[in-house]
């Protein structure tokens, strides 16, 4: 390169990077900096007359000028004037640092400083700029100086070489690289960022570390941690101790050592002598002493009044002797934990705790009722409980119970107890509407002030409550919610007490839906209208079936809101019953139904089975309904023909008529309609149009060698014009048509001595008749044998080919062969067969047939037969019974060798019976078992025909009914089955000679229990078995029930001395009850009652005593069965009752006479 050529060079690269600089930025945070590297001559520089050598002396210097835009990220932020250049070996020119006043430029020497051209390279790009959001430019901007370099590689290749005008003058220059990270750590190109030294940290490794990183617990400022207030040390790691231990203590592991004069959590609180040996509360430094302890570090222990000389003074408390309290143990101790043991509406049962150096105790009650007069009862000081009698009932008691010692009373222990009032009995509800309810009860036997009775909803919402004198036993509770669960207690009131409730519950009647009709009613459907309730609902509770059917019926469960329902899928021609109701919570209101009847269906599928000129055949399948019968309705659609046919029902799915003598070719409108009774279905209706009439009568009047003549009868109905067709017996088919008005044609052209098949049919358009057909034949054929078919023991059907001319009259002759049976008939000479009928059995005949044609006969034609075996006639069967039949029969006239007789019903059976005998009997059959029996004759390999009947054997009955487990109002029925299966068993309860009951039991069971009998009542029953028409013989049994026992057997009001046993009557008559009652020592007692009797007191029992009782009715010598019970009486304490000491026992009876019975009224005790 010239001298010229470089200096250009580097003014270009100069202005480039002026025009850079001066260039605004593309981007905002970018900065912008441009570095220009000023030349410096060393100190030691060269003279000026090396400034005059040769420029092939001089090496040439390239000074480049990069402008490069930094981003302004803290990333990438980095102070490049303020890094220290370090120098390195240069590769491509000289490079110079940038920036200030401490630039070092590196330069080589030269003869021609002037001539030289320095590309400084100051290329400052941080790494980590890769990862900054303006990587993309800065890629961009290396790739730049990536291409520059290989520029001025080539350029120093040129000059090196000579061919840039350098002469042979060398390139050098100088590499200098910064490094970053703030000269504390190295700038990894992998990570893209510093990796500090220790002690330093920061993204530029230009921040201290702190000792641990201040332990987590501070931070760290400048090198330095600055703690958290609960922590110090160095590094964080040492806890502080509450407010420095006041000055007063040694902080250790964050808790204060105190001196000794201190104490608290920081050493705060003055300290007491020995802490006040733990019997007080330091306050301040003073003692303050718990009750019992004095001095200064209340360490002295101190009792009041030294215990009264009654007890020990332990740690300042006074530990009375048994029987003593108090704080100094001067009083009397209390009796402890008075309770109540029992109650009832006369005692009240007490029971404490107490010392058992007591004198005595002194229990006062006195009714809290103003008047009360208070009583008193002593206690033994060794008992501890005890029983107040004689108390009136529902009556509130203040008891108080003081302990004695030495005529020293103590300090009462008092409870207030209230006596019960008897429980109300027989809570019943008489009626029960929609907002009303009658509630009737039990009177009682003493005296009280009057009961109260509250109806509470279920709900709580709205309870009501009613004072009533005593004297009511009945309420009828109005202006109650319809639908509502209500509970009702009654109480018995007197003064302030109240007896125990009795409880029931009840629920009032919801109003449901009124005005049930059914309209729209057709085979299947019916729609359901009804008027909904006033009341909210629940749901709408809609329920339907067949009336008197045994189905469940089906059930709906709607809306409220609904009011109307189709009813679906119903079976036409049935009668149901609908009901609705409503339902509330739960409670259903009454139901209100109605009952309508379904149409009868149409029958379906209506169809033509076959069709001819007059008939039409039917078939429809039948109505889903139980029809009795259908109505056909037919007529032409010109109307000029109507007519109605009834047809029965017939067994299976389907039924069918042959509508008749109608007109050929026409159409007709078909109506069928469904009967039951009066009532009628719509018609299923179709049309159908009959087949023209089939020309009748065709003859062959006349035959030639070449020609037939035909006749045929003229057909009914309109037509268009006959078809006749004629086929030779070589195949070949003609037709010709004839017009409707003839009925006779002659073939002509006809081969000669040929058989044809001719067929004459009527046409209308498209319909074509069935075919009249007839052979033919050309030239003379006659008769030359006859043919025998069908041959019986009394009949034969004699056949013969056309003869050709056709014969005007054929004469028929048979014989037998001894001549006694002859007879001859005359045919028309259409025919070509007769049968011959009332033939003598297994006789030999001769059959003839002579041809007449006009006046020429020609030779008869025979044949020979012999008619078979005549069967037995007229069987019957009489006496059938279970294992047997016996068969009758008329011998047959033919002779022969035996009778065989074969009888199946699973399988087939035969017998050979002698030809001398006409009855038979048939053992060892299965009873109830249809068979067919048939019978016909033998003689040598020859049989007759067979007669058939059928007979089915007679049923066996059940055996060994026998009546087990017999109670008195039930009994199990058990018997032995037949052999033959069973369809049902049919039992007759007779009971006084009068038909009780009579009910089926299902064929496969073997027992059946009896219910709903009647006591002490004698029982006949008779039971047979059926199978489809059978019925067995009747078996029977007797049996008698025993006496029902009474029910109910409760023993109530129990106390100490006295229970109330009761019992329900049993059903049947009775004389009297004997009653027992028996305790666990043995000692019994047998009592007899009268019949009338249902209730007994039993007195002068032993109290805490376990009783059992039994009772049985009896009736003359019969006895019922015994109903037990148990109770224990009460335990009764002898020092409150000393006159209640059990002596013997004593009983007192009480009648409930029929007036009581019907008042409801109890007896008085």
């Amino acid at each position: 390169m010239s001298p010229v050529r470089g200096w250009l060079l580097g003014q270009v690269l100069l202005l480039l990077g002026t025009q850079a600089a001066l260039s605004p930025s593309g981007e905002e945070g970018k900065l912008v900096r441009t570095i220009r590297v000023r030349r410096q001559a060393p100190s030691d520089g060269p003279t000026s007359q090396s400034n005059n050598q040769t420029i092939k002396e001089q090496p040439m210097v390239f000074n480049h000028v990069y402008n490069i835009n930094v981003p302004l990220e803290s990333l990438c932020s980095v102070d490049l004037d303020s890094a220290v250049p370090l120098p390195s070996q240069a590769t491509r020119g000289a490079v110079s640092s940038g920036g200030g006043e401490g630039a070092t430029e590196f330069t080589e020497q030269t003869v021609d400083a002037d001539s030289q051209v320095t590309f400084t390279h100051r290329i400052n790009i941080p790494k980590q700029a890769c990862a900054c959001p303006t990587a993309n430019i800065v890629q961009q901007l290396a790739i730049r100086i990536e291409m520059l370099e290989r520029e001025v590689l080539l350029l120093r290749a040129q000059c090196s070489s000579g061919n840039c005008g350098c002469g042979e003058s060398s390139v050098t220059g100088h590499l200098d690289f910064i490094p970053q990270c703030s000269g504390h750590g190295s700038f990894k190109m992998d990570l893209c960022g510093c990796v500090c030294e220790d002690g330093w940290t920061g993204k530029n490794c230009s921040e201290p570390r702190c000792p641990d990183n201040c332990s987590g617990q501070g931070v760290c400022m400048e090198g330095e941690c600055v703690c958290d207030r609960d922590f110090g040390g160095d590094n964080c790691s040492e806890p502080r101790c509450p407010a420095d231990c006041s000055g007063r203590g040694l902080c250790m592991d964050g808790e204060c050592i105190c001196e000794e004069n201190f104490t608290g959590e920081d050493c705060t609180l003055g300290r007491c002598l020995n802490d006040c040996s733990d019997q007080g509360l330091c306050t301040n430094g003073t003692c303050q002493c718990r009750p019992g302890y004095v001095g200064e570090d209340c360490s002295l222990a101190y009792c009041a009044n030294n215990c009264s000389q009654k007890g020990i003074c332990k740690e300042g408390f006074c530990v009375c002797q048994d029987g003593f309290a108090g704080e100094d143990c001067s009083a009397v101790a209390p009796a402890l934990n008075l309770r109540m043991r029992g109650v009832t509406e006369h005692t009240i049962d007490l029971e404490w705790e107490g010392s058992v150096l007591m004198t005595d105790y002194l229990v006062t009650y006195v009714a809290t009722s103003p008047g009360g007069v208070q009583l008193e009862i002593r206690i033994p000081g060794n008992t501890t409980t005890c029983s107040i009698p004689d108390l009136e009932p529902g009556i509130e008691y203040n008891i108080n119970v003081y302990a004695v010692l030495n005529n020293v009373i103590s300090a009462p222990t008092n409870t207030q107890v209230s006596t019960y009032l008897s429980n109300p009995d027989g809570l019943l509800f008489k009626s029960i509407t929609e907002t009303s309810v009658e509630v009737q009860w039990q009177p009682f036997y003493y005296s009280f002030d009057g009961w109260e009775i509250s109806f509470i909803p279920k709900d709580n919402d709205g309870g009501m409550t009613a004072q009533l004198p005593s004297t009511i036993t009945s309420f009828h509770q109005t202006g109650l919610r319809p639908g509502e669960e209500y509970t009702v207690n009654l109480v018995a009131l007197r003064d302030q007490g109240r007896s125990q409730p009795v409880s029931a519950t009840v629920t009032t009647l919801i109003d449901g839906p009124t005005q049930l009709i059914v309209r729209d009613v057709s085979d299947s459907v019916a729609f359901v209208e009804w008027t909904n309730p006033k009341a909210k609902m629940d749901q709408i509770v809609l329920r339907y079936g067949l009336v008197g059917g045994d189905s469940p019926k089906t059930t709906f469960r709607l809306q409220p809101t609904l009011s109307q329902y189709s009813l679906q899928m119903l079976r036409p021609g049935s009668r149901y019953e609908v009901s609705i109701s409503g339902v509330r919570k739960g409670n259903e209101s009454g139901t209100i139904s109605t009952e309508f009847s379904t149409e009868i269906d149409a029958p379906k599928n209506l169809r033509v089975l076959s069709k001819f000129s007059t008939t039409l055949e039917l078939e429809w399948d039948n109505s889903e309904a139980e029809v009795e019968g259908y109505q056909v309705v037919y007529s032409t659609l010109a109307g000029d023909q109507y007519e109605k046919v009834i047809v029965p029902l017939n067994d299976g799915p389907t039924s069918k008529t042959t509508l008749t003598n109608l007109l050929p070719g026409t159409e007709y409108g078909i109506g069928i309609s469904a009967m039951l009774g009066t009532n009628q279905s719509f018609p299923a209706t179709m049309n159908a149009r009959t087949g023209l009439d089939v020309p009748m009568d065709l003859t062959v009047t006349a035959s030639t060698d070449n020609t037939i003549t035909l006749l045929w009868g003229v057909v009914q109905g309109p037509i268009d014009h006959y078809m006749v067709t004629y086929t030779s017996s070589s195949g070949l088919t003609t037709e010709v048509t004839i017009p409707k008005d003839v009925t006779t044609t002659t073939l002509n052209d006809l081969e000669p001595g040929t058989e044809y098949t001719i067929t004459v049919a009527a046409q209308r358009g498209r319909q074509q008749s069935t075919a009249a057909t007839i052979d033919g034949f050309t030239g003379f054929r006659p008769i030359i044998a006859l043919y025998l078919s069908d041959v019986t023991w009394d009949s034969v059907t004699v056949a013969w080919s056309a003869p050709a001319p056709p014969a005007d009259l054929y004469i028929l002759t048979y014989s037998s062969e001894d001549g006694t049976d002859t007879s001859k008939v005359t045919l028309d000479g259409s025919k070509t067969r007769s049968s011959i009928k009332g033939l003598l059995p297994s006789t030999e005949y001769t059959v003839s047939l002579i041809t007449i044609h006009g006046e020429v006969k020609s030779e008869a034609v025979t044949a020979t037969l012999t008619t078979g075996m005549d069967p037995p006639k007229e069987m019957t069967v009489s006496y059938a019974t279970e294992d047997s039949v016996i068969i009758s029969w008329l011998r047959p006239f033919a002779p022969f060798d035996y009778y065989k007789m074969s009888y199946q019903s699973a399988r087939v059976d035969s017998v050979v019976i002698d030809n001398d005998v006409t009855n038979y009997t048939l053992s060892s059959l299965h009873p109830a078992t249809e068979y067919e029996i048939n019978l016909n004759v033998v003689r040598g390999s020859q049989e007759s025909k067979s007669i058939t009947t059928r007979v089915f054997t007679a049923m066996d009955m059940p055996m060994e009914l026998t009546a087990l487990n017999i109670t008195p109002q039930g009994a199990l029925l058990r018997w032995n089955p037949p052999l033959s299966s069973v369809d049902n068993y049919v039992f007759t309860l007779t009971c006084y000679q009068v038909t009780a009951n009579t009910f089926l039991v299902e064929g496969v069971k073997q027992e059946h229990q009896l219910s709903k009998l009647k006591p002490s009542t004698t029982y006949s029953v008779a039971l047979y078995a059926t199978k489809g028409p059978l019925t067995s013989g009747t078996v029977i049994a007797n049996f008698e029930t025993p006496m029902d026992a009474p029910l109910n057997l409760t023993a109530s009001e129990v106390n100490h001395r006295s229970a109330l046993i009761s019992w329900q009557p049993p059903i049947a008559d009775i004389d009297n009850y004997m009653l027992t009652y028996k305790s666990v020592d043995g000692n019994r007692k047998e009592l007899i009652l009268d019949a009338e009797d249902t209730w007994i007191r039993l007195e002068g029992l032993a109290d805490t005593t376990e009783y059992t009782v039994r009772l049985q009715a009896a009736r003359g010598l019969e006895t019922s069965g015994i109903v037990s019970t148990a109770f224990t009486t009460g335990k009764h304490t002898h020092a409150c009752n000393p006159g209640d000491s059990p002596l013997f026992p004593q009983w007192r009876l009480h009648h409930l006479h029929q007036q009581r019975r019907q008042s409801g009224s109890a007896g008085l005790l």
